[in-house]
């Protein structure tokens, strides 16, 4: 079963904040004093986290990955600044978030709803889309990647395939000020002027 969107993020932002309270006690405390004392604070507390399944089951990726980031990176993972991030991106309202995040936000909705979401190669892009019975939405694994700035601003179209009620795709998009444009069985997302 798959988590709702709305849920997820609640998920994720009580995670970043019992880390990030955590660790500000243990700064207050005296016994957090360095970079890199913060750093192995946050990979314990992590870990311990994790052993103790003190959050939902749909978080144990997310710890999973933040773990795996602190130990193969070091104090070069950041994971109070991804901490922090996740906490503001996770706590402002999703109109004032960036287009990434209201896409992703947009396509876990639709997963929510009982539709599949495809990376495709070129290749199997040019071959075309042979679903199965569910809804789905398919999308050029490399045109995602370049379609989006690093700060999550879509600066190029972005075709999705859609097997299944387009108008549901629209309507998961425009959920989340997301504005596209409906060709067929193609909905293309397209860039909004910079604020």
């Amino acid at each position: 079963m798959t988590t709702p969107p709305d849920q997820t993020v609640k998920d994720l932002a009580h995670l970043a904040f019992c880390a990030l309270v955590a660790l500000h006690t243990a700064v207050q405390q005296g016994t957090v004093t360095s970079l890199m004392a913060e750093h192995l604070f946050l990979v314990r507390w992590l870990a311990t986290a994790q052993k103790q399944k003190r959050f939902p089951r749909s978080m144990a990726l997310d710890i999973q990955q933040l773990l795996d980031k602190g130990r193969k990176q070091g104090i070069e993972a950041k994971l109070r600044p991804r901490l922090e991030y996740v906490w503001s991106s996770c706590t402002g309202a999703l109109k004032h978030q960036n287009d990434l995040f209201r896409l992703t936000y947009a396509i876990e909705s639709l997963k929510a709803q009982g539709w599949c979401n495809e990376l495709l190669t070129l290749t199997e892009w040019n071959n075309g889309v042979s679903g199965g019975s569910d809804p789905a939405l398919y999308v050029i694994k490399s045109a995602l990647n370049s379609a989006f700035t690093s700060e999550g601003r879509l600066i190029t179209p972005l075709v999705f395939r859609v097997v299944g009620e387009v108008r549901h795709v629209v309507e998961a998009l425009a959920a989340c000020d997301l504005l596209a444009q409906v060709s067929g069985m193609s909905v293309t997302l397209l860039p909004t002027e910079a604020p």
